[in-house]
């Protein structure tokens, strides 16, 4: 499964602007027997998008230009085999990237001049991704969640550095590796011995220093996600992790006990149960905020207003509505901007333009349904100044 960061969405927004793009989003499923499956929709829907470029007069050479590099992919069976929950993909001339990430996206095909990025925001903001770390006395894995999906992380990597750094003979000293790959049965991720519960001096140091260089790195991969971490572990090894994590989104509440009795799945869903009120409160604050400041100039449900002050950086949250648009032209030079009632040749949705500008300078975007919204329009904003 792909990463997705603040960087990739920077990347998107640059390479679709102003040139004939496509954003195809899809379900998909694991597993070799529903590869044909995964292949047949990704056709259909790489098909609709050809139509409609067709539509606007896009000349054959252009479109086969803009679409190959997709068409390859149809044919890869390894390929539809090893699919998460959800596929995103962004073809523009020159430019093809592909996401397979763990949401069932609602299917669509969309051609415009820039991409379609309103579905990612799910993942990217305060809609559901946390993680879960989970250490024993012989394993530490990771495992990237949403509520309805869990997978590993592979930390092989970490593992041969942290071995670089520390030695081959004091890793055999007193740590002991593995490098599974996630998913396979046998020894995986990276693996220490301890004493049950009593540790003494040497052993503890031995353990502060492995967990903050697990801090360390684990921050680094989770940085541009501001997901919230969950330990898995028995009680004594929560306080020595947590006097050296520094990452600022460990959450105080831990799933008790030794991991590794736990599938995947019963983690996952026991972390669950303990970051849900953590993604409802940030979604409820950011409600009460839009109730308070309600006719005092700070927030907006009109997109005229919204869109040029989510350029300018002042837009703190942001609610929108899956699946409806509002479409129109905006001038970020001038400021000019026109609405439209329906999709034109050229134009774009401005609902999705000001969620991506929103996540850009820093700001929180809730994807929520009409009846979940703190006002009737399907776009409402609360701005920082």
């Amino acid at each position: 499964m792909e990463h997705l960061s603040k960087s990739d969405i920077e990347l998107l927004l640059e390479m679709g602007k102003g040139k004939p793009s496509i954003s195809i989003y899809m379900p998909t499923m694991k597993g070799r027997e529903r590869a044909k499956e995964n292949s047949t929709r990704f056709k259909s829907l790489l098909n609709e998008a050809g139509q409609r470029l067709e539509k606007i007069n896009m000349n054959t050479s252009e479109l086969k230009e803009l679409t190959n590099p997709a068409k390859k992919l149809i044919s890869d069976s390894y390929f539809w085999a090893n699919q998460s929950e959800g596929l995103a993909y962004f073809i523009s001339l020159e430019f093809a990237q592909f996401y397979r990430l763990p949401l069932p996206f609602e299917e669509m095909a969309v051609v415009r001049k820039s991409f379609h990025m309103k579905p990612l925001f799910k993942l990217l903001s305060s809609d559901g991704l946390f993680y879960i770390l989970a250490l024993s006395q012989k394993n530490a894995r990771l495992l990237r969640c949403t509520q309805s999906y869990v997978e590993e992380v592979d930390l092989r990597e970490i593992i041969e550095k942290y071995k670089a750094e520390i030695g081959e003979e004091l890793i055999e000293k007193h740590l002991q590796f593995h490098t599974g790959t996630p998913g396979i049965e046998g020894d995986r991720g990276a693996v220490y011995h301890g004493h049950g519960g009593e540790i003494d001096s040497i052993e503890r140091e031995k353990l502060l220093n492995y967990f903050r260089f697990i801090d360390r790195e684990i921050q680094s991969m989770l940085v541009e996600t501001s997901a919230p971490l969950i330990l898995a572990c028995v009680d004594y090894l929560a306080p020595l992790y947590r006097e050296v994590s520094k990452y600022s989104l460990l959450h105080k509440e831990i799933i008790k006990g030794n991991p590794e009795y736990e599938s995947e799945k019963e983690l996952q869903q026991k972390a669950w149960a303990i970051v849900r009120p953590f993604f409802r409160e940030k979604e409820e604050e950011a409600k009460a905020l839009y109730h308070e400041f309600k006719g005092t100039g700070k927030t907006s449900n009109n997109i005229v207003e919204i869109l040029p002050a989510a350029y300018h950086g002042r837009v703190s949250e942001l609610f929108v509505v899956p699946g409806i648009q509002q479409w129109g032209d905006y001038d970020q030079e001038t400021e000019r901007l026109s609405l439209s009632e329906e999709s034109q040749s050229g134009n774009e949705d401005l609902i999705d333009l000001a969620a991506t500008k929103t996540f850009l300078t820093n700001g929180n975007v809730h994807v929520v349904e009409l009846n979940q919204m703190p006002d009737s329009n399907p776009v409402a904003a609360v701005f920082r100044w």
